[in-house]
């Protein structure tokens, strides 16, 4: 339903009709952003979109249907997923964390963020109405994504053997003064608890679900596997400040993940695209 206006390769012939894009000019739109309602072309649409990929992350067709593919580290991630429970879920983008040892940046993982996109492009909406983007800063649009009253997941995958202790420490100096001033550092301890124990092999998933209600679900799958509904959290902490400061170590100001960062921003700006979309059709009784 919620297809962007622009920087896609395929749309709808009603948001053709609402932009006057004809069917000529649709196939030359450059195709940045995860996508929404891209018809499975076959191998012109393939080799269209890797000319165009970007470095942040993008959609492209294979066998098992859209991904979003990190372009440094090659990783693919199901571009739709439905988790454990809860409504689906569509990646607004993807990048790469690193870190230096010697002065060398080695990658660690690919990250992407998913978010229920309705939601999310409606709630995107209201707070532009409210004047909300009006600097439009990518710190203004990844927020809004951590704050709106959705269901959200952050997604990782190892391309390197890490131990849990280690993930869990590049991630604790972050989490602490956060969690300390809201007087919740027990919600903490069970987080890094749970991942100190833990192998983390190359390939291995870590899944973090922010549940509206402000509840943390950890689940991790095996190298490997791919369907994120089969997943069973391991790990369920209710705590919304500990929800809300893992996600904004990652989508914040001071983003672990700057590139992804801007990615996810411009994923959320799409969404908000389409939102209009929808309601200038709504608006025109198309």
């Amino acid at each position: 339903m919620y297809a962007p206006v622009q920087n896609c390769t395929h749309i709808s012939p009603q948001t053709a009709r609402l932009t006057g894009l004809t069917t000529a000019k649709r196939t030359k739109i450059n195709c940045v952003h995860p996508q929404q309602n891209y018809r499975r072309c076959g191998p012109n649409l393939r080799s269209h979109q890797a000319r165009l990929a970007p470095r942040r992350g993008v959609s492209i067709q294979c066998s098992s249907g859209l991904v979003v593919r990190e372009q440094s580290t090659g990783v693919e991630f199901p571009e739709v997923i439905s988790l454990w429970e809860g409504e689906k879920m569509r990646s607004v983008g993807a990048g790469v964390r690193a870190k230096k040892f010697a002065f060398v940046p080695v990658k660690v993982y690919a990250v992407t963020v998913y978010v229920e996109a309705e939601k999310a492009a409606r709630e995107l909406g209201v707070r532009q109405r409210g004047g909300f983007f009006d600097d439009n800063r990518d710190e203004d649009f990844t927020l809004a994504l951590v704050d709106g009253a959705f269901a959200k997941a952050l997604v990782v995958q190892l391309v390197r053997k890490v131990e849990g202790k280690q993930f869990y420490e590049a991630l604790e100096e972050a989490l602490v003064p956060r969690l300390r001033l809201a007087g919740d550092t027990g919600s903490l301890d069970k987080f890094g608890n749970f991942l100190s124990g833990r192998s983390l092999e190359k390939g291995t998933s870590v899944i973090l679900f922010y549940r509206v209600e402000g509840v943390l679900e950890v689940a991790l799958l095996p190298p490997g596997a791919t369907d994120y509904s089969q997943a069973k959290p391991e790990l369920r902490v209710e705590s919304p400040m500990l929800c809300r400061a893992l996600f904004e170590v990652y989508m914040g100001s001071e983003s672990v993940v700057p590139d992804a960062r801007a990615a996810w921003a411009a994923g959320a700006r799409t969404l908000l695209s389409s939102e209009q979309v929808r309601r200038d059709t709504r608006k025109s009784g198309s």
